[in-house]
């Protein structure tokens, strides 16, 4: 690898940790914003659905056109695009405003994740496994420090400084992309994706269902966590700094749970990651629903994010592999499914929290354990498949 090609692909990981820091510090501070707006419990969660049913499909659209186009073109863009919407934020005093922005923000979003994917694969051709797991870890890490970060300024300054912040490292980024990045040669990796379909055969489409259920399952209920949780933990007086270390503990045990990802895949293998993850996530949400307290939320989040940090783990190396002869796709396929998850989790949680402040979990509850069969019943078949096989051999 050229000094050019490497610097662009540390480059990469510095932009993966910095736009989701960013990210993870306006996801935080909209929720309280509109809560001091005065915004009603059902206009937060459809201010936090507006940015899920945005990334429910403009990913695959922005993966599909990256193919196509240059994915060097959507990273600056979309870093560009977000410091407008930044500024946008910090200017309105309007609750229903926040709703045209939030969308106008996931839009950004949503054309950078796909291409940045993309491109990362696309320059660690020969260790793709590696490399995800560096990525995992690169955002993974950003989304612990990212809520602290935006309750430490609305708590030491104002509501209005975490935007300017994020303006501010948004249009940095924009600028140096445009000089830093390199796209090697792009290679066609077909072979590779029909070994992969006739040594899995009949399992992988089970597993790919496995897949799909379970990003729907910790998109949904970290939709819930980041768009309704602040505004809720507010009400019950529980101050800034104090949510973001609840965010913070949520982060920080997803990033160890993709440090861990390959130790436990060994041990419990893909499908054994899976189930875990559902039940996990089932446990922390049925927690939640009687949790007051910042220690409460401390224990509760801890397991949402070690919950939700394998059931990605397995889901994109799943999805990737599976569709490895157009990356773009592959990567906006991923996020769009985890747009339908952020889209319907404060939807319906909205919609809920109008009859109790603490349905949504109840909700995450019910959903868990619903994936968590489907999930299960999968898995036999899986078992009854393989089983048949070997007697047929």
């Amino acid at each position: 690898m050229g000094k050019r090609m490497s610097l662009s692909l540390r480059f990469l990981f510095v932009t993966t940790f910095l736009g989701q820091m960013i990210a993870g510090v306006v996801g935080i501070s909209v929720p309280i914003y509109a809560d001091m707006l005065s915004a009603s419990p059902f206009l937060v969660g459809v201010i936090g659905a507006a940015g899920g049913l945005t990334y429910s499909f403009m990913p695959l659209v922005s993966g599909m056109l990256s193919d196509k186009f240059r994915r060097k073109a959507f990273i600056s863009a979309s870093l560009f695009s977000y410091a407008f919407s930044c500024t946008l934020y910090s200017l309105v005093t309007d609750p229903f405003m926040l709703v045209f922005i939030k969308t106008l923000e996931w839009i950004s979003i949503a054309a950078f994740w796909p291409a940045m994917e993309a491109l990362l694969a696309d320059s660690s051709e020969e260790n793709l496994e590696e490399t995800l797991k560096r990525f995992n870890i690169s955002w993974g890490s950003a989304m612990v420090i990212g809520p602290m970060v935006g309750g430490l300024l609305i708590s030491g300054y104002t509501i209005k400084a975490p935007f300017l912040f994020s303006l501010t490292v948004s249009f940095s980024l924009g600028i140096l992309s445009l000089m830093l990045l390199r796209e090697p040669p792009r290679r066609q990796v077909k072979i590779k994706q029909r070994h992969y379909e006739a040594e899995e055969g009949s399992n992988s489409h089970y597993e790919m269902v496995t897949a799909l259920s379970s990003i729907l399952l910790f998109s949904s209920i970290g939709g819930v966590n980041s768009s309704i949780f602040p505004a809720y933990a507010t009400d019950l007086g529980i101050p800034p700094y104090e949510i973001g270390l609840v965010i913070f503990i949520s982060g920080a045990s997803r990033t160890a749970a993709f440090y861990l990802a390959d130790r436990i895949e060994s041990k419990l293998r893909r499908i054994g990651m899976f189930l875990a993850g559902s039940l996990i996530l089932a446990f922390a949400s049925v927690l939640t629903v009687n949790s007051y307290t910042t220690l409460a939320f401390l224990v509760c989040f801890l397991l949402f994010g070690f919950g939700a940090g394998i059931s990605y783990a397995a889901s994109i190396s799943t999805i990737i592999r599976r569709w490895g002869s157009s990356r773009g796709y592959a990567a906006g396929l991923f996020e769009s499914l985890i747009g339908s998850g952020y889209f319907l989790g404060p939807l319906i949680g909205g919609i809920v929290s109008e009859y109790a402040p603490n349905a949504p979990y109840i909700y995450g509850f019910i959903l868990s354990l619903t994936v968590l069969s489907i999930q299960l019943a999968l898995n036999k078949r899986v078992i009854t498949f393989s089983r048949s096989k070997a007697e047929e051999i």
